[in-house]
């Protein structure tokens, strides 16, 4: 699907299911680094069905969860929207809708590799207060298995462009010039998964680049399969990530 914006509105389901979470241990490295306080303004771009989002409402924090696509926003109104702190922004990176020097912390969720970058610096800049902060953060697989190593293999083989996509996740050239000139930090966290055959193929489903109902789909679906029984343990397989975090302090 050539618009990010749109590429998740038929996965909704499968990522609220089988996408991993934050691991809570991210809002006291905040607290810590960045005085993070419950009474902070936070805006979550690109907030999709609210994983960041919920660490921050826990927190106590008014939390504005941008996001464009309408069935993402949605699902986040289904799980959140009876918290008071919450408000949610049909707006994108470029365009978040929210006001001139508003929000004390900016986070984006496995998010940033999808924005304009010159785009969204200005607007960040227009909405973060004086001494405000910026979060990027992702949930990076581990391929150090021979089980993940596997997954990720058939996707190289059998996706066009799946490699190019991966790369520009992690452009560390762009998230330094994105972040300048605040000093940035990094802080790595361990989080994990464990998936059942349908978990995994959800986990598998939920991921942009997966094609939708094809031939290449039923032979994506038979390699993980065959996959799956290669390594699974007592009917599970082990998803294990660092959540990467950049952010300025």
């Amino acid at each position: 699907m050539s618009d990010p914006k749109q590429r998740f509105s038929n996965r909704v389901a499968d990522y609220i299911k089988y996408r991993p979470k934050y691991p809570k241990e991210v809002i006291d490295i905040l607290k810590q680094d960045i005085n993070l306080r419950p009474g902070d303004m936070v805006a979550d771009i690109g907030a999709g069905t609210g994983f960041l989002t919920e660490l921050f409402l826990d927190n106590g924090n008014l939390t504005y969860a941008v996001e464009p696509n309408e069935a993402m926003r949605n699902a986040c109104t289904d799980i959140y929207g009876t918290d008071a702190r919450l408000k949610i922004v049909d707006g994108s990176a470029e365009m978040t809708q929210l006001g001139d020097r508003t929000i004390d912390l900016i986070v984006a969720g496995t998010a940033f590799h999808w924005f304009d970058a010159v785009k969204t610096k200005q607007e960040f800049t227009r909405i973060l207060k004086p001494g405000g902060h910026i979060l990027l953060i992702w949930n990076v697989r581990k391929d150090d298995s021979p089980f993940t190593a596997g997954y990720e293999a058939i996707f190289h083989r059998r996706i066009p462009g799946y490699e190019a996509s991966q790369h520009r996740k992690f452009d560390m050239d762009l998230i330094r010039n994105f972040l300048h000139p605040h000093q940035m930090k990094k802080q790595v966290l361990a989080n994990s998964q464990s998936f059942d055959w349908e978990g995994f193929k959800g986990r598998a489903l939920s991921s942009s680049f997966m094609p939708q109902q094809s031939l290449l789909h039923d032979e994506v679906l038979s390699e993980l399969y065959d996959l799956f029984l290669r390594f699974e343990e007592n009917g599970k397989v082990l998803f294990q990530y660092d959540t990467v975090m950049y952010y300025t302090v």
